[in-house]
């Protein structure tokens, strides 16, 4: 379950223990069909294939897109599909979840294209650990911008020592989980503008001193760099209110 550019190295969780081991803190059941970003050498496929009712496996690689198709033969609820998942069209009508260990270099893009354009209710991402807490801090505009969408919570570490080869950093499972938009659709570009002025501390192009100080007091905020979400989509609201 790996999706890299296949120039980079790749890290397998191949031990058939782990990768139920991890799968154990899913809730992925056989009323599931489910998206697999980086089926790699299959191993997690398997076993994805026998608890879900079908499973769509992506892999950019094209040997270990046969390697993949090779371990599921006996299946015939898996389609393994040889694309990058950045360039994969998700169903729009069709409910299912997203499991996916992704690499490091592409993790913010493939973040941002399953809150963005998936309907994944689920997805469980294995990533950085380091990665996943700049996913729910409200200090960076990646923050800002998931969390009108998505909640985002750590499930379990993953050890070093479940990769081969073993890599440098620490790994954790992760769920997203898409809950009802707190930004309209109409507002969302002038969100996304409010977002990433105030990650620079641009404040003087959002508010005048005197809205500032009001949208501060309305929202309760007394530190800038201790905020809630209802605090921060005050502040926003403050905003359009102020420029409407």
């Amino acid at each position: 379950m790996n999706q890299k550019n296949p120039k980079d190295t790749q890290n397998f969780i191949t031990s058939k223990k782990h990768v139920k081991e991890i799968l154990n803190h899913t809730d992925i059941n056989k009323q599931n069909d489910v998206i697999e970003i980086g089926s790699g050498k299959g191993h997690f496929t398997k076993e994805l294939a026998q608890i879900s009712r079908s499973l769509t496996a992506i892999e950019i690689d094209k040997n270990l897109c046969r390697a993949t198709q090779k371990a599921v033969e006996p299946f015939e609820n898996v389609e393994v599909i040889h694309t990058d998942i950045l360039k994969f069209a998700f169903p729009q009508k069709i409910n299912y979840k997203i499991l996916g260990n992704i690499p490091y270099n592409i993790s913010t893009d493939i973040v941002k294209k399953i809150v963005f354009e998936s309907k994944a209710k689920y997805s469980y991402l294995i990533v950085e650990k380091g990665f996943s807490k700049r996913l729910q801090n409200l200090q960076r505009a990646l923050g800002l911008l998931l969390m009108v969408e998505m909640d985002i919570k750590i499930l379990t570490k993953v050890p070093r020592t479940y990769f081969h080869p073993k890599p440098g950093v620490d790994s954790v499972l992760i769920i997203l989980e898409r809950h009802e938009p707190l930004i309209s659709k109409k507002n969302y570009e002038q969100y996304q503008t409010f977002v990433y002025k105030w990650v620079n501390k641009e404040y003087r192009a959002l508010f005048t001193k005197n809205q500032f100080r009001q949208a501060l007091k309305h929202a309760k905020i007394d530190d800038l760099n201790n905020m809630n979400v209802k605090q921060f989509l005050s502040l926003f609201n403050s905003y359009t209110l102020f420029n409407k």
